[in-house]
């Protein structure tokens, strides 16, 4: 059963020290958090409780929407800093998304291809007509487009979240905006229970648990029904999202 879970934080930044991307992109972080320049710029932002970038994380948690809009706006209008933020604080969902195509490519591509698919999302956010549940938006963008990358990349032609697999071994913790959003649509009537299950399984089964076709066997349907099913759920999860927000 999905049931709602208590407020999830947006995903943070792995905690990587080493010299791949993720690690560079950390390094780069902690320079830009210490640069003198920073302080001025998180001032002009006006966030509460926002002094200094490592204030953010904890702010998000409080109120992921409003600090998050006001960070993509910023970004928007040419604050660089701001638009970094964002991408910071959501890096950790990339690795994650990552994570769930383990096999298919080595760590490091796999990885390049969700970073840059998450940089994508981030700077060409639409706020101004997706101005809720900002976090879950960004994950499932960042998740579409990494998929389509992965499929350009085999020649074949993009069809969705095809042959998602979590890592063989990983302790990420689940995915709670992915599940927050689905127990919303579920509750406003936007999908079914059932419709709910197989996304799931599809975009985030549980450990070891293979996801894609072997998701819709266990569904007791074929790889093309369950793809057409979830594709018409999550278009209509969307639209309702387009709708609350107007």
């Amino acid at each position: 059963m999905i049931t709602t879970p208590a407020p999830a934080p947006v995903a943070g930044p792995a905690r990587r020290s080493d010299d791949s991307l993720v690690g560079q992109l950390n390094a780069e972080w902690a320079r830009l958090c210490a640069a003198p320049a920073s302080a001025h710029a998180v001032a002009r932002w006006r966030i509460p409780s926002v002094t200094a970038p490592a204030d953010l994380e904890l702010a998000v948690r409080r109120d992921a929407d409003g600090v998050l809009l006001a960070l993509l706006r910023r970004g928007q209008d040419g604050d660089a800093l701001a638009l970094r933020s964002v991408f910071q604080l959501m890096l950790g969902k990339a690795v994650r998304i990552a994570a769930t195509h383990a096999g298919r490519d080595s760590r490091a591509a796999l990885e390049q291809a969700a970073v840059t698919a998450l940089w994508t999302v981030v700077a060409s956010y639409p706020v101004a007509r997706r101005p809720v549940k900002v976090a879950a938006n960004i994950a499932m963008d960042t998740l579409r487009l990494t998929v389509d990358e992965l499929a350009h990349q085999r020649h074949e032609t993009p069809a969705g979240p095809e042959d998602l697999h979590p890592a063989a071994a990983t302790d990420s913790p689940p995915d709670l905006e992915l599940f927050e959003l689905l127990a919303w649509a579920v509750g406003n009537g936007t999908v079914t229970h059932d419709e709910a299950t197989l996304l799931v399984d599809i975009y985030a089964p549980p450990a070891g648990r293979p996801g894609g076709k072997a998701a819709a066997e266990r569904h007791g349907l074929t790889w093309a029904a369950a793809r057409q099913r979830a594709s018409r759920a999550t278009r209509r999860i969307a639209d309702a999202v387009r709708a609350d927000a107007a």
